[in-house]
């Protein structure tokens, strides 16, 4: 059988700043300083023994911590194992931090750290996607109220508008946000920053600031280049009741608006396409979920990739508009899993493009190992291995193996 794509498709892969860069200081970093024992103590396991003695340690869940990439201090050597997989394009964030470390300050340091990146992408032909902000923001703003700040606008399209006039020539795709869902998660249960665990408040940053954000940044870019796409990335489950009874139906299609569809029906006028993340199908209903877990990833996810398909033509329905897969991948830290779950998606997207979906690319989660937020270092997404001494970046097998798809355009398998 032969899975080709279109000869312009974008191979790829994601990272975030604040989940690789070390040496930063923002609202996250200084919630890990209080939560790190908490998190450390919780009776986290892994199958894998030395992930088990790894998680009981309090400095897995710092991100500036000896198991970080740094990859701020590491530019080369992300360059060098983005070449060696020959991937097409990368995705990664912009520190608000890194560039706006006081109010009143834009740092030249700051910046000039992601123009020698995206340069040495540009000067490789490989596609630059930025995303203006993953959730992490300067602690002078969080003394503000963070999201709340009355200023809150003007602040973000001030450092947009910074990023756009400094990195412009290098950006094909602009994200605005990501993951408004799951940011925003924190304001019902309170277990991220800012934690303030309020329904109102919630439903406030989720339903009227965030997508106002969107919306300013995407009229402050196409203000100045029109023709550059501009969107966010929005994570997308595939959500089906666990039996056919109208209350776990009910429940199923409520889901499926709140994690789903809210925040874009606000809008859906204002993206040129959709950055979409996928990582789960889960089967939901009054007693929660109850998924098959015939396979399960380290953080104990059903992995059912084959549903992108389904989520794919979803959206196609819905919203008619391009699609660019901006996160997909599994927490492996033995790499049992992540080669079948990158082909089984593949599949699934090929059989989209087949029947008429407009996919643009797919870039996989993550280059390397990361810090995942409240659950430290010791999930591992990545298609590379750190080495902690020496900040080494060890390609996987299921590395190897994406790297064939991409040079191959597909996959080509013996019949």
């Amino acid at each position: 059988m032969k899975y080709i794509f279109p000869e312009n498709f974008l191979w790829g892969a994601s990272t975030s700043s604040h989940q690789v860069e070390g040496g930063l200081e923002n609202d996250w970093t200084e919630w890990e300083k209080r939560t790190a024992f908490k998190n450390s103590k919780s009776g986290l396991r892994s199958s894998n023994q030395s992930l088990s003695q790894m998680v009981s340690e309090e400095e897995t869940y710092i991100s500036n911590s000896k198991y970080s990439p740094e990859s701020f201090k590491n530019l080369d050597k992300d360059i060098v194992v983005i070449k060696e997989l020959k991937l097409k394009a990368y995705r990664l964030s912009v520190e608000w931090s890194r560039i706006q470390p006081e109010k009143s300050v834009f740092s030249k340091e700051g910046i000039q750290y992601y123009i020698d990146l995206l340069r040495e992408l540009k000067k490789n032909n490989i596609k630059v996607v930025l995303t203006c902000w993953h959730w992490t923001l300067p602690l002078w703003l969080e003394q503000e109220g963070g999201l709340l700040s009355k200023e809150i606008r003007k602040y973000f399209l001030d450092y947009v508008r910074f990023l756009y006039e400094n990195l412009h020539e290098y950006v094909d795709y602009w994200i605005t946000i990501n993951e408004p869902e799951s940011f925003i998660f924190s304001y019902l249960v309170g277990t991220w920053p800012p934690g303030k665990k309020n329904i109102f408040l919630f439903n406030k940053v989720f339903s009227k600031i965030l997508p106002t954000m969107h919306i300013d940044t995407y009229e402050l870019i196409k203000g100045f280049d029109s023709k550059i796409p501009v969107s966010v990335s929005k994570s997308f489950w595939y959500i089906t009741p666990y039996n056919n009874f109208f209350w776990n139906r009910w429940i199923a299609k409520l889901c499926n608006m709140y994690i789903n569809t809210s925040f874009l029906d606000k809008v859906v006028n204002y993206v040129d396409f959709l950055g979409l993340n996928f990582y789960f199908h889960n089967k939901v209903g009054i007693m929660g979920l109850k998924n098959e877990n015939d396979r399960v990833s380290d953080l104990g996810w059903w992995l059912d990739p084959s549903k992108l398909y389904d989520v794919i033509k979803y959206i196609d329905t819905r919203y008619n508009v391009p699609i660019l897969i901006t996160e997909n991948g599994v927490a492996d830290s033995d790499d049992v899993h992540r080669e079948w779950w990158i082909s089984e998606s593949v599949k699934a997207m090929h059989r989209a493009i087949s029947s008429g979906s407009n996919i643009l690319g797919y870039l996989y989660w993550s280059l390397l190992d990361n810090f995942e937020w409240d659950k430290g270092y010791w999930p591992q997404f990545g298609l590379c291995k750190i080495d902690p001494d020496t900040k080494e970046r060890i390609i996987r097998g299921s590395g190897r193996f994406y790297s064939k798809i991409i040079e191959k355009n597909g996959i080509v398998e013996d019949i």
